[in-house]
């Protein structure tokens, strides 16, 4: 049945559901691209474009033009799916003895813009908001929030590691060991596949409440599949998962037909609006959430608790 809206606020509330799953260590954050976008790190579809260009402009390893034609390099650039172009121009690159230059751009594209980190600092609020955080990112833009040891990316690690909040999860590898990426087909292929690697993501879906942040409609093709593979605890999709969602005023309707899809996956919409901010906005809805959550949820007071304890021993 579709769901009528009557507005969409600047500053959404946050659901009594995320705050009980905070309050039960039962939330887990899932960070997307955008959430990276918003201090200044390149989006899939740049890097893409970023890529072809490096193909067409770079001389081929037998020095008889470039790595592709004017005509290949059109093709490419009709291709939709940001990382099937990625995975194509990985291997013109390589083919080329160019694979240095493709991580060059891999990594710039990863870079982030100082003065969006001082204005917009998303991780540190992603951070507060207490839950346990998973990512597809490879930037190491949230990291100095955890000790490294706590940092997990490398694919035997998902079959024995314990989940916990004090631990990142990059279920996608880090910039820093190239060995640990997915960002090609074949990559995720592997990935997928693995068996340590899928029961993590079955606890993951089976027993907790997950809050999805910076994931656009390509992202969510994955999150689909993650979703309807290894969430077994509901078949009847009722709402148990949630992601944060910009939209103009006055786009009711489209709110009430993306979360028409969305209802197959078991996760509700809440929308924000983007009129003034853009997708910065996001920073301020989890800005205002985290004030919510600390003033409502036990874990300010077990936080406190612990405190006084401590000085109490001193």
């Amino acid at each position: 049945m579709k769901v009528k809206y009557s507005s969409i606020p600047e500053l959404p509330e946050v659901p009594t559901e995320i705050i009980e799953a905070v309050n039960n260590n039962k939330l887990v954050i899932f960070i997307g691209a955008g959430v990276s976008r918003i201090i200044g790190c390149m989006g899939w579809s740049q890097l893409a474009t970023n890529l072809i260009k490096l193909c067409f402009d770079t001389q081929n390893k037998d020095k008889t033009g470039t790595c592709i034609n004017f005509k290949e390099k059109e093709s490419l650039e009709q291709i939709n799916d940001h990382k099937k172009v990625i995975t194509i121009c990985y291997h013109i690159l390589c083919n080329n003895e160019l694979e240095k230059e493709f991580y060059n751009k891999f990594n710039k594209s990863l870079e982030s813009v100082p003065k969006k980190v001082d204005q917009y600092n998303i991780y540190k609020e992603i951070f507060g908001l207490r839950g346990i955080n998973i990512t597809t990112n490879a930037d190491i833009h949230f990291h100095n929030q955890f000790f490294s040891a706590n940092i997990v990316f490398n694919e035997p690690e998902f079959l024995t590691t314990s989940i916990e909040r004090t631990k990142l999860y990059k279920i996608h590898g880090t910039q820093e060991n190239r060995e640990s990426l997915v960002f090609t087909v074949p990559q995720y292929i592997r990935r997928y596949n693995d068996d340590g690697f899928k029961l993590f993501l079955k606890k993951i879906f089976d027993n907790y409440t997950v809050l999805f942040l910076g994931y656009g409609m390509s992202e969510f093709e994955l999150l689909d599949f993650l979703i309807t593979k290894y969430d077994s605890s509901n078949e009847q999709r009722e709402v148990k998962h949630y992601t944060l969602w910009p939209f103009y005023s006055g786009e009711e309707n489209l709110l009430s037909f993306e979360q028409s899809y969305f209802n197959d996956m078991g996760i509700q919409v809440i929308a924000y609006q983007k009129d003034e901010n853009g997708f910065n906005q996001l920073y301020y809805v989890l800005k205002k959430w985290n004030t919510d959550i600390n003033q409502t949820s036990l874990y300010t007071y077990d936080s406190l608790k612990e405190i006084e304890d401590l000085v109490a021993e001193l």
